[in-house]
């Protein structure tokens, strides 16, 4: 049963929830970081904790509509409401995005992808995640400051995600040119570092949608 007690109220515990999500999200990425590199690492944990994720972007939804509908939100609010739930669905698809690397690692069925790539990739792979997720760190810190302004760092540093992203596939090519022999096992690569270029596409459009 939704129990209604003060709009303010309300929306200050569907920011919390939103809060938590994307610090569950945070968490999720950094679970990421090192999925090719480590012997043993269990890429189903980062699968798994796609379902926490799911049921807060599930949670905020919900708890919107149903303010919507119990009392008549004033424009404002309204815009504030509608952002929340465009900013959940970013949070959401990140985690869809951690799942897809996360299941190219079990795919793959390589314990650590390191023999097969140059020490560069590896080095350049954990920069762009690392980079993504202090995108987040700074995003969810602006979030927690209600900061109103955009912050621009944001937005340079994804675009160091992007020259990341580019460079990798230079290397890849490279890395498939002197180890043709291991071509099954690098191209899947190609699609780990998309995923991670649309993680920090989708820190931005969150960065953007201050409420």
């Amino acid at each position: 049963m939704f129990k209604m007690t003060n709009f303010s109220n309300e929306v200050e515990t569907i920011e919390r929830d939103l809060l938590s999500m994307g610090e569950e999200v945070l968490h999720q990425m950094e679970q990421m970081r090192d999925v090719f590199f480590i012997p043993n690492k269990d890429a189903s944990v980062v699968i798994q904790q796609d379902a926490t994720i799911d049921a807060f972007d599930r949670q905020i939804h919900t708890s919107i509509l149903h303010l919507i509908s119990l009392q008549q939100p004033l424009p404002e609010e309204l815009r504030t409401l509608t952002t929340m739930m465009r900013m959940a669905r970013e949070f959401e698809r990140i985690g869809d995005q951690v799942v897809n690397v996360a299941e190219l690692k079990k795919e793959l069925d390589v314990d650590d992808l390191r023999p097969y790539v140059s020490t560069l990739f590896v080095d350049r792979y954990k920069e762009m995640i690392q980079v993504s997720t202090d995108m987040l760190t700074r995003t969810l810190e602006g979030m927690r400051a209600r900061a109103s302004q955009t912050d621009k760092s944001v937005e340079q540093m994804d675009e160091d995600v992007d020259a990341l992203f580019f460079s990798m596939q230079q290397l890849i090519i490279r890395d498939m040119k002197e180890t043709p022999e291991q071509i099954e096992k690098l191209a899947p690569l190609f699609l780990a570092i998309r995923y991670v270029e649309r993680m920090a596409d989708h820190v931005v459009n969150i960065q953007r949608r201050k409420y």
